[in-house]
């Protein structure tokens, strides 16, 4: 009895010790904090995904450059480019673009003080990213600006499971 007692009191003690990210969810007293990704798909003038590798003129992961400047110094952002996916077995719950995915550029964006980010897209001109968060919520994008233009925010399904893809067309 003394034993269950006391692995009671050290579940409780755990609890208590939790500090929760404004996310909420999951567990934390034996999980690791991880920032929620955002998740950007680019579009090409007529709407084609442009990082989708079987679009003619994609752009592949080695011709992206995301980063932020540190003075005259670029600093790269760690992203990866997932494949479309569904949530669930309904069909309406899905992505069907590839995305830019960045835990880390949220993390940034969110900042206090955010630095100058910038997606370089091959051989293009660097595109700005700033954000606007939602009030009281560090995690959560309220509006995205590329290049000082707002891009379209999920409002599908899908958003209430992923609440940070956008989209922008080039």
């Amino acid at each position: 009895m003394k034993k269950i007692l006391f692995v009671l009191f050290i579940v409780f003690a755990a609890n208590l010790g939790c500090k929760k990210m404004d996310t909420g969810g999951g567990l934390c007293a034996c999980s690791p904090v991880q920032t929620p990704p955002l998740l950007l798909v680019v579009k090409g003038t007529n709407g084609v995904d442009m990082l989708n590798p079987a679009t003619n003129g994609s752009f592949a992961t080695a011709n992206i450059k995301l980063y932020y400047q540190n003075g005259t110094t670029e600093n790269p952002i760690q992203f990866d480019i997932n494949q479309p996916f569904s949530v669930g077995n309904s069909a309406t719950e899905k992505i069907e673009f590839y995305q830019l995915r960045s835990s880390r550029l949220l993390d940034l964006l969110s900042a206090e003080n955010p630095p100058n980010i910038y997606l370089k897209l091959g051989n293009g001109t660097p595109r700005q990213l700033k954000a606007t968060m939602v009030s009281g919520q560090k995690y959560k994008v309220e509006k995205l600006l590329v290049d000082n233009v707002e891009a379209t925010a999920e409002t599908g399904p899908v958003k209430k499971i992923v609440p940070n893809i956008f989209y922008f067309s080039l």
